[in-house]
Order: C-alpha cells, then sequence, then structure tokens
C-alpha cells in the first residue's frame, strides 16, 4: 500500500518506475465546510477515497499517486475563518512550476484529481499550459464530486445545488471520517433566493453572476447535510473508486 505514494518512495524507486507508470495528482483545499465540518474537509475525503484506491490495487504498479496538494484557490469563503488560500494567478503559476519538475522527467501520463468546485477552472489552465509544453503528455482532468452514479445516492436538487457542506459531502465524511464530523451542528441554511431564481442571470446559470459564499450563505453551508448518512458516504466512496479505476484503465491504454 505504502508503495501507492509518491512520497514513500525512496529516489532510486522512483527511477525504476516504468515510463509508462501513470501519475496521480491530486488537488483540494483548505477551506470553511459551515459548523459542523473541519476545513481540510475537501483534502481528508480525497486522500481517505485515494487511501481506500490503493490498499484496493496494492498489487497494481499501473500508477503512483503524489501527495496532495491542499492550499488551493479558495477566495469565494475567504470571508470565513479558517480559510487558507492563494490568489488565482500564483496558485496557476505554482502548480505549474511544481508539476514541471515531474512532467521534465520520463513520465507523460496523469491524472489530474481534484476534490474543490472553486478551482476545476484554474485546473484547466494548469493542464492546457503543461499539454502546450510538453505536447506528447497525456493529461485527464477529473472532479471525483461529478462522477457518474451518484444521482442513485442523493437528490438531483442536493448534486446541483448543495456541493458545500450539504448531503454529499456530509455524508462522505460521517463514512470516511466521522470523528471529525460535528453531528450536533448540522442544520440546513437558509441560503438567498436569488441562488436558485428562475432569472437568466445566477449563480449557477450558464449566464453566470461571480458570487462568494457570504453572498449565498451565512453558516458556509450551501446544501441540507439533514439527511447525510455514512451508508450514503459509502456508497458515494464506492462509485469514486470504481470511477477511478476505470479511468486509470484507459489512460494506460492511450
Amino acid at each position: 500500500m505504502l508503495t501507492k505514494f509518491w512520497n514513500n518512495l525512496t529516489t532510486k524507486e522512483i527511477s525504476k518506475l516504468s515510463r509508462n507508470t501513470i501519475i496521480v495528482v491530486p488537488f483540494s483545499a483548505i477551506e470553511q465546510h459551515g459548523p459542523h465540518l473541519p476545513v481540510s474537509t475537501d483534502k481528508i475525503i480525497l486522500d481517505r477515497i485515494l487511501e481506500k484506491l490503493s490498499k484496493k490495487n496494492h498489487k497494481n504498479k499501473d500508477f503512483v499517486i503524489l501527495p496532495n496538494f491542499s492550499i488551493g484557490s479558495s477566495s469565494e469563503h475567504s470571508d470565513f475563518e479558517g480559510t487558507l488560500s492563494v490568489n488565482s494567478l500564483n496558485y496557476i503559476s505554482f502548480c505549474i512550476n511544481y508539476l514541471e519538475s515531474i512532467f521534465s522527467k520520463k513520465f507523460y501520463k496523469f491524472l489530474f484529481l481534484n476534490s474543490h468546485g472553486g478551482q476545476t477552472s484554474h485546473i484547466e489552465i494548469i493542464a492546457k499550459e503543461l499539454k502546450t509544453k510538453f505536447n506528447k503528455s497525456k493529461i485527464v482532468k477529473a472532479n471525483y464530486f461529478l462522477f457518474s452514479g451518484y444521482e442513485n445516492i442523493i437528490s438531483t436538487n442536493e448534486l446541483t445545488y448543495g456541493y458545500h457542506g450539504g448531503d454529499f459531502e456530509t455524508s462522505l465524511m460521517l463514512y470516511l471520517a466521522k470523528e471529525k464530523v460535528r453531528v450536533n451542528k448540522i442544520f440546513k441554511e437558509k441560503l438567498s433566493p436569488d441562488y436558485k431564481s428562475n432569472k437568466i442571470i445566477g449563480f449557477e446559470k450558464n449566464i453566470k453572476l461571480q458570487w462568494d459564499t457570504q453572498n449565498i450563505s451565512k453558516s458556509g453551508i450551501i446544501g441540507n447535510p439533514q439527511n447525510s448518512s455514512s451508508i450514503k458516504g459509502q456508497k458515494i466512496t464506492k462509485i469514486a473508486i470504481s470511477t477511478i479505476e476505470k479511468i486509470i484503465k484507459e489512460l494506460k491504454l492511450l
């Protein structure tokens, strides 16, 4: 299990990795998740999923997991205490420089696996710039929270609007790190009436209104965690692991 993680390998062991080894690059964040979840929620969820993936595939030599880059670009949560954030330009620049140290070696297959919705556009730019410089590379970008299959576990409304500290993330935390959930602090936040309006312009419309979390939620919760459960979290985790396995299998053939 330990040998699936880059930071547990020696320099000699890394030098012996196959050129075709898929490098999994985790992106997460340290940011507020309401009064019931820790600021490290994004990191914890992705770390635990990858740990379970590693344990399940301990004999699989197709991939290695880089350290989770957990300080993200989370300016939309900066009004809440505990959020650690890098501005967008510096974040993109740092990630490119950091990843160039790996792209410039023998490896050319990468899975960018993201757990923070606020930096999906940043990762698009990072991947585009690296692909331009290393044009033989194969880069797959995936947001674990957008995988197919969750709709059978979490309501459509929650999957669409309840993506921050709602049913989805709270269920995952109840399964993956129950000891870190303040269950007595779980409640349904009353969101801004503009958030789900029928106007052409909106927070989650195709024609988007730029927003900060404080514009939507006083507590930082966006969604309804009241119906969350460990059982839901276990089912979501199973889908996430299965999907990552399929991505790795397909990327191996590219």
